[in-house]
């Protein structure tokens, strides 16, 4: 089962690959700009100087409460949010969008594995030399297996222990590393096409 061309890629295989992009593009600049410093002080409590009402001290503690619940388990406030509908009733915070495209990725991940035990690849470019073969192999395999360290490591950041920092970070520079290989073989060899949207690939020189 194939959707694949003989220049190129099929209508699957390109739209998982750049629904990954996406998500991975977005959980990166979510995950470098983010602050998990947050101020749990409700912008009320400062405006009331004390003289509120018991309703509104009791409004003002959960909301504190549940900033506090975030910042010390973004993971649990994640699944919490999503599954018992408090996204809507109180927001969600960078480091849970963080933790949900995580999540995002492995599923991104298990699906674009089962595509590919499915779907043959198409045949190979023949502007790509035997070494250049290789590298793609490797940096291909490099990539897929990272699309589960890397959230995985961060998952265990969150849900297990600050210690594994390093290792998290680890991950990422051999996936930038991965990525950048990836990049300067599609660029220099001109197979970009065989990944486009709309396109059949790319003839051959």
């Amino acid at each position: 089962m194939s959707d694949a061309t003989a220049t190129g890629y099929g209508v699957v295989t390109k739209t998982l690959h750049w629904l990954t992009v996406a998500v991975f593009a977005l959980q990166f600049v979510v995950g470098y700009t983010m602050s998990t410093d947050t101020d749990c002080d409700p912008p009320g409590e400062d405006r009331s100087g004390g003289d509120t009402s018991d309703a509104e001290d009791e409004r003002l503690d959960r909301i504190e409460d549940a900033c506090e619940a975030r910042e010390a388990d973004p993971l649990d406030a994640a699944w919490s949010d999503v599954w018992g509908g408090g996204i809507g009733v109180d927001g969600i915070s960078l480091p849970e969008v963080h933790v949900l495209l995580g999540l995002a990725i492995l599923l991104l991940g298990g699906l674009r594995v089962g595509w590919r035990m499915i779907a043959p690849l198409p045949p190979w470019s023949p502007r790509l030399s035997g070494t250049d073969r290789r590298v793609a192999h490797v940096t291909e395999r490099a990539l897929l297996t990272l699309m589960f360290v890397v959230p995985i490591t961060g998952l265990a950041l969150v849900a297990v222990s600050d210690d594994l920092v390093a290792l998290h970070v680890a991950a990422h520079i051999a996936f930038f590393v991965a990525l950048g290989a990836h990049l300067l073989l599609v660029l220099s060899r001109g197979l970009l096409p065989r990944m486009l949207p709309g396109s059949g690939g790319v003839s051959a020189p």
